[in-house]
């Protein structure tokens, strides 16, 4: 590395840590922000649910017993049938248990007894949810009845013939959505960090008029766009591992059953792709705002084709083919192959390609954007 460059490099790095609002946002970002995506998981806590009991028998009554915490919380016992809509439309509570007349009298004729559940399908995922977790507890109190109340064997029970399901899950044995949700936002936010450090190296040049200085310079421009790349890579990568070992394994508990060496390849690789956009950005932009702008509206795509907030499957057969392109896709594949599963890069070879080869697709129309700027 000539001395020029060495000089170059070291003003960006005394610039980045001089920017106290862009220090401020790398370290909430690697830090709080991920570490309150933990608190974001799927699994459902303390529902607001609210029970109109029409039956008031003991056994309506176990089957209450049985909605409990920390699943759900009981809103109120309801008097009238006018109060659920008027509980669901203001938004108190989000379903609402109808325990109906000769419940107990239809349970001990064993005729079976029905129960009706409504439901605020505003939010569709979350009433999904709730239904799934309500047939769970009323399946849990049907076999309880027939088996102990009924008076039926284990060996004649085992015998209805119903379909079992047995489950086995892997590499997240205890189904912690913290996991998935604090390494999605990890990925997400480091996608965000790489492509905005470059971008406002560069477009603080612009903003405080020392672009003609570097013009003027000796160093030829893909020297410049080095200087500003390289330091932003090497902050990218510090942020990472403070989030990893301050956050993701300490306090979260993410396993890491990878190595950190591959990790770290794949990590300067998707910088170097992300950087390429960076550049893009900052041969548009003006000013600051102008940046974080442009980055916003050019990170939203690259999520949603990522794969973390909709599953590819789910998305129409022409946009399946637009995942192929994002780089984040195969950051957060391989990233949560390699904490979760302990893959390694040579088994997952395919995908590293692909995103070596968008990598260089993207920095190769960056540096040529770039260049052009100083031609």
């Amino acid at each position: 590395m000539s001395f020029k460059l060495y000089i170059l490099i070291k003003k960006e790095v005394l610039q980045f840590f001089r920017n106290i609002p862009l220090l401020v946002i790398v370290l909430y970002a690697c830090t709080l922000d991920v570490y309150m995506a933990g608190g974001l998981g799927s699994d459902l806590q303390n529902y607001p649910i609210a029970i109109y009991d029409l039956d008031k028998t003991p056994k309506s009554q176990k089957l209450i017993e049985t909605i409990r915490e920390p699943y759900f919380k009981i809103y109120g016992m309801l008097n009238d049938e006018k109060e659920i809509d008027e509980l669901i439309l203001r938004g108190d509570v989000g379903v609402v248990l109808v325990i109906p007349k000769n419940f107990q009298n239809d349970i001990n004729s064993r005729r079976g007894a029905t129960v009706q559940i409504i439901l605020d399908a505003t939010n569709s995922g979350t009433a999904e949810l709730v239904a799934n977790y309500l047939y769970s507890i009323t399946s849990d109190y049907s076999s309880k009845i027939i088996v102990k109340e009924w008076k039926y064997s284990k060996t004649v029970y085992k015998m209805i013939p119903v379909m079992d399901v047995s489950s086995r899950f892997e590499y997240n044995e205890t189904l912690k959505t913290e996991w998935t949700m604090c390494l999605q936002e990890f990925f997400t936010i480091l996608t965000l960090i790489a492509i905005l450090l470059p971008a406002t190296a560069m477009v603080n040049e612009k903003q405080f008029g020392t672009i003609e200085q570097l013009m003027v310079t000796p160093l030829r421009p893909w020297e410049i766009m080095l200087a500003k790349v390289l330091p932003m890579v090497g902050i990218f990568i510090i942020a990472s591992f403070i989030c990893i070992y301050c956050i993701l394994i300490p306090v979260i508990g993410v396993p890491l059953r990878g190595s950190i060496i591959d990790f770290l390849i794949l990590t300067v690789m998707f910088c170097f792709a992300s950087s390429g956009l960076g550049l893009l950005i900052s041969t548009v932009s003006n000013n600051l705002s102008e940046t974080v702008l442009l980055t916003l509206l050019t990170l939203f795509p690259i999520m949603f084709l990522s794969g973390a907030t909709v599953p590819p499957e789910a998305m129409p057969s022409w946009m399946q083919w637009l995942i192929q392109l994002s780089p984040l896709k195969y950051y957060l594949d391989m990233g949560v192959a390699i904490f979760l599963k302990g893959n390694s890069l040579l088994f997952m070879w395919k995908q590293f390609l692909g995103l070596v080869a968008i990598g260089l697709g993207i920095f190769w129309l960056g540096a040529v954007r770039f260049k052009k700027m100083f031609g």
